[in-house]
């Protein structure tokens, strides 16, 4: 064979063989590893995304799922305190309300109100897709003679694009 020793082609496929189980081996350790790391469900009361008291947690970042995944599952939470029409009249916003959670805001997880409003209404939202008006209150919105302005009571506020079910 070309004139090379056959001992000499034997060791050279034998370290190649076990190259390849090595390789094999430490491939299959690399991407087994990431499975056995803990982890919990967005959804679940305590898991990530959700503090202690089971409110979503929410930044800028994640605020565009957060309000897809509400326009999805169209649950709609009671105002119980929260008076949602007087705060978006507070906010001069003309629109109805789609929907809304009650939200843990950004790093500090301060209390707030996730407010959804847009000129459609949900389930043409939901068969559609488009753009929502979304905005982020403290809960002492639309509440009068607390003596803030409606400045004070904004978090955020800007357009999501929802995509369709």
């Amino acid at each position: 064979m070309l004139g090379i020793p056959i001992p000499l082609l034997l060791i050279a496929l034998l370290v190649a063989g076990l190259l390849g189980v090595q390789l094999a081996g430490a491939l299959e350790r690399a991407t087994t590893s990431s499975s056995h790391s803990a982890s919990t469900s967005v959804d679940s009361l305590a898991g990530s995304g959700k503090n202690s008291a089971g409110v979503p947690v929410i930044t800028e970042t994640t605020l565009g799922t957060e309000v897809q995944r509400l326009i999805d599952t169209g649950t709609i939470q009671p105002m119980t305190s929260f008076d949602a029409a007087q705060c978006l009249r507070e906010q001069n916003i003309p629109e109805s309300i789609l929907i809304m959670e009650e939200v843990a805001w950004g790093g500090e997880e301060t209390s707030s109100w996730l407010l959804v409003h847009g000129p459609m209404d949900r389930e043409t939202l939901r068969a559609n897709g488009g753009t929502v008006s979304a905005t982020v209150v403290l809960p002492a919105c639309g509440t009068s003679g607390d003596g803030t302005s409606s400045q004070e009571n904004r978090l955020w506020s800007g357009d999501v694009m929802i995509g369709p079910l």
